[in-house]
């Protein structure tokens, strides 16, 4: 189904100059969350995902103290030309424009936005404990809450020391540093959990592995 952005009502809540405020809050707070897709945008994604073909989570990540616990499931296989990369490319205009207002430059080129994945969280799933993202993924990560309750924490270790809520309610960005943002290699730890509705993310990120090699 090759489907607009804008043809289901996904114009977007925040515009340059607050995305780059949120931006250079970002550098100093790791992550933070502000509004972008409005009720109908996420009604048009959550109704886009249900022909997904999700598939279940590995339950264990990792051995000893570094093992991640997941209780979700997932999809990376979404067509090309539907919503999700048409939110994406809408996307990364965005951060184009924002990221040009912020001095000094917290990123040395607009990231792009080329892994996309989508997760299902049930009604009571355990979530996902701290873990940190893949260093393979570099700049930002981006995550959309499209549906359903749950509770988005950083934390200091893995342990889930120090945990600081981020607000993750549908439709909102919430937005992660990742190595290369702000001249630093930081990932910071966070997790998902309290899911008292099923839940729907959709989330974008910057792999580094398909990007071409230099000329």
């Amino acid at each position: 189904m090759n489907v607009a952005a804008a043809d289901l009502g996904m114009h977007f809540e925040s515009g340059p100059s607050d995305m780059a405020e949120a931006l250079a809050r970002m550098a100093r707070e790791d992550a933070v969350s502000l509004p972008l897709l409005g009720p109908q945008g996420c009604r048009g994604l959550v109704e886009a995902a249900r022909s997904l073909p999700f598939r279940r989570a590995t339950p264990v990540i990792g051995e000893g103290d570094k093992a991640v616990h997941q209780d979700f499931d997932l999809c990376y296989s979404i067509p090309p030309g539907g919503p999700f990369h048409s939110v994406a490319t809408a996307l990364e205009r965005l951060l184009a424009e924002a990221l040009a207002k912020i001095v000094p430059p917290v990123l040395t080129a607009p990231p792009v936005l080329n892994d996309l994945i989508v997760q299902r969280y049930a009604a009571g799933s355990a979530g996902i404990t701290p873990h940190l993202d893949h260093l393979r993924y570099e700049d930002l990560v981006i995550i959309v809450p499209l549906s359903g309750s749950a509770r988005f924490f950083l934390c200091a270790a893995r342990d889930g020391r120090e945990p600081r809520e981020i607000p993750a309610p549908p439709g909102a960005a919430v937005m992660m540093r990742a190595p290369g943002f702000g001249d630093s290699r930081a990932r910071p730890f966070h997790t998902v959990k309290e899911i008292t509705a099923e839940r729907l993310s959709f989330g974008l990120r910057h792999d580094v592995r398909t990007d071409p090699p230099p000329a």
